[in-house]
């Protein structure tokens, strides 16, 4: 999948990719007017949005009610040697099965967002 970004007004860019747009904007401290979420929350969306579509598939496949399901993420955690650490939490809708919790987590862990992250890409940078 291609992306491309152009630039629009202020410090705001348009990426598109198939049929989407994204818009992002920058804090008002960056320069930007704070209209649109900035790039790097967007990552930060993307892997609890990940995680929750595992969760949703997890409980289908198994016809378990999602009703009152949510997924909240943690970004502040650092370790003791200051590196980033992301928790997602579960909240389990009522009568949620309990053999079913560890297969939760084992099929929440299988986000594609997460093994991208977690086999640490290459990335390269070219002027064309």
């Amino acid at each position: 999948m291609e992306i491309s970004v152009s630039m629009l007004d202020g410090q705001k860019l348009s990426t598109k990719f198939g049929e989407h747009e994204v818009i992002s904007d920058q804090s008002i401290n960056a320069g930007g007017g704070a209209e649109h979420p900035e790039p790097f929350d967007y990552f930060l969306v993307s892997m609890v949005l990940c995680a929750g579509f595992y969760a949703r598939k997890f409980c289908q496949q198994r016809e378990i009610s999602t009703d009152g399901m949510t997924l909240t993420q943690n970004n502040e955690n650092v370790d003791e040697n200051g590196k980033k650490r992301f928790s997602i939490e579960i909240g389990l809708p009522e009568g949620f099965p309990d053999k079913y919790k560890k297969a939760l987590i084992a099929a929440v862990n299988t986000c594609t967002v997460k093994k991208v992250i977690q086999a640490v890409p290459e990335f390269s940078v070219e002027v064309k």
